[in-house]
């Protein structure tokens, strides 16, 4: 009887080990999620792809910068 339960005992406390172990990991894998990509436009002048935020608009074109705009709109 007493070397039946010291096995009980032993793989009673292999599988609390194992489950601290999986919860362990679990934990460490989940981080924090990554931004969502900009939302990216493509200089009419250029061909650059710029962020929506950075983008000059000007007559319904996007451009990469001011210089950009100011050429497409003298190569008009």
């Amino acid at each position: 009887m007493g070397q039946f339960l010291r096995i009980v005992i032993v793989l009673v406390g292999l599988w609390i080990v194992l489950r601290l172990l999986r919860r362990a990991l679990a934990n460490r894998n989940t981080g924090p999620t990554p931004p969502a990509p900009a939302d990216m436009l493509r200089c009419q002048y250029c061909g650059v792809f710029v962020p929506r935020e950075d983008a000059i608009t000007a007559n319904d074109r996007h451009y990469c910068c001011e210089a950009h705009a100011e050429a497409d709109r003298k190569r008009s």
